[in-house]
Formats: C-alpha cells, structure tokens, sequence
C-alpha cells in the first residue's frame, strides 16, 4: 500500500467536503434571505450538508489510519 496515496485521497476528500459544505451553506443563506418558496432547495442544501459532513469525517478516518499503518512500519523498521 503506498502511504502517500492514501493520504492524498484522504486529503482531496476532506478538501472536497469542505467545498461542498461552503457551496450548500451559500445555498441555505441564499434561501433564506428568499420567501418560503425556497424551502425545497434549503432542505436539499441541509441534506446535502450532512452528506459532506460524512464524506469529511470518513476522509478523516483515511488520513487517520494511513498515519497509523505509517507509524507501524516506522516501528517495525526501527
């Protein structure tokens, strides 16, 4: 497993949940400041939050664990 590959992927998954996350609360600000008629897109933008906040929190544990399996074979070798 290379190392540097896991923690890549890790990475450009939180950098692309923390994207989304600002793009879906523009979307919330922005229905809000609107009538009622943009309830529809503020539960989808909120929807669509919680997706990122899941998709930041796994990258997280991707990140976590290459650092793990780094520090084990820098034990195993030392």
């Amino acid at each position: 497993m290379d190392i540097n590959n896991a923690f890549n992927s890790g990475l450009q998954g939180v950098y692309a949940a923390q994207s989304g996350l600002e793009r879906s609360a523009l979307a919330v600000a922005r229905e809000t400041a609107r009538t009622a008629d943009g309830a529809e897109d503020i539960n989808t933008a909120l929807v669509q939050s919680l997706s990122y906040q899941r998709q930041g929190e796994a990258s997280v544990r991707v990140v976590q664990a290459a650092d793990e399996l780094l520090g084990t074979l820098l034990n195993e070798r030392a």
